[in-house]
């Protein structure tokens, strides 16, 4: 749902809007703590990862690994994300591990070698990304667009896969997988989404992925939420062009605190569904919404509107 005045980038779902983090999904809140677990973060070395890793640090996560394929941006957020543990009195292992997502041996090798070490992975954040060029699909080409789909679909799943297969000894424990969407999929008119449609489309395909394999998967085996991080400045717009000040940028802390709250019990009733980090996470909670998801399979999620189960509505 979207205002009639809305240029596409935010939403009133919620009453409440939000472009910072908030109370309700501090990762100093005790009900989200995250204490003795092990985080792993696609994309972790920059930008919206980073954020995520410094959340979940701040909300006293044991290990935080962070992924991504620059060697030299990984150690750097390392010694960054260390030195704020620090200062936050928080003590957390911080591995930096470089791995190309799209590379099955490189994938393979990095959960083998986590698994030799006797490293559980507890939360999974999948968060690295491929943006495209403002042409259309046959413009870049079918070559180049299947890379695309490499990152934004196939990287994913293997991680998911790997996190799911885990062998843990003990009683299970639920997992939990965040899923750093976009609204891209969804609001196609808008005009820097309209120049990119392989990222919209494989961004969407990458999101009806995991909301599919929520829907075989219980939560309290691993719970699976998908969200929209909102308006965020960082390298990828700067690639493209775009300066600071274009639009009114959300907090980076807003969607690192977001995630938090996705990896907790408090966000069970959203297994499976997509939502905005942006909406306020008390308000989405109300009677109203969850009668919804209840009623609705598809309410929040990836479908053909107008129709539900074939049938006109």
């Amino acid at each position: 749902m979207t205002s009639d005045n809305d240029d596409g980038t935010s939403t009133d779902f919620t009453a409440t809007i939000h472009s910072k983090p908030y109370p309700a999904i501090s990762p100093n809140k005790p009900i989200l703590s995250q204490a003795g677990k092990t985080v792993l973060i696609t994309g972790g070395g920059t930008g919206i990862g980073k954020a995520v890793a410094l959340n979940f640090i701040l909300a006293s996560a044991a290990t935080v690994i962070i992924i991504g394929r620059r060697v030299s941006k990984l150690q750097e957020a390392a010694e960054e994300l260390e030195s704020a543990g620090k200062q936050a009195g928080k003590a957390v292992n911080i591995i930096a591990k470089s791995c190309d997502v799209t590379d099955d041996e490189e994938v393979q090798r990095l959960w083998d070698g986590l698994a030799k070490e006797g490293v559980h992975v507890d939360v999974l954040v999948l968060n690295s990304a491929v943006f495209s060029p403002p042409q259309t699909i046959f413009e870049i080409g079918t070559a180049e667009v299947w890379t695309m789909f490499e990152a934004n679909v196939k990287g994913p799943l293997h991680f998911a896969e790997r996190f799911h297969k885990q062998h843990s000894e003990g009683p299970p424990k639920t997992k939990y997988l965040v899923n750093v969407s976009t609204a891209a999929i969804h609001m196609r008119g808008h005009p820097l989404v309209d120049i990119r449609p392989a990222y919209s489309l494989t961004k969407a395909t990458g999101t009806l992925m995991i909301q599919v394999l929520a829907d075989r998967i219980p939560a309290e085996e691993m719970q699976i939420l998908s969200y929209h991080p909102g308006m965020v400045y960082g390298p990828t717009w700067e690639e493209q062009g775009i300066p600071k000040d274009a639009f009114p940028f959300d907090d980076a802390n807003l969607p690192g605190a977001f995630a938090v709250w996705a990896a907790s019990k408090e966000a069970s009733f959203l297994h499976g569904r997509y939502v905005f980090s942006s909406w306020d996470v008390e308000e989405l909670a109300n009677s109203e919404t969850i009668s919804r998801l209840e009623a609705d399979r598809d309410y929040l999620k990836i479908s053909v509107k107008g129709l539900q189960w074939g049938r006109k509505i």
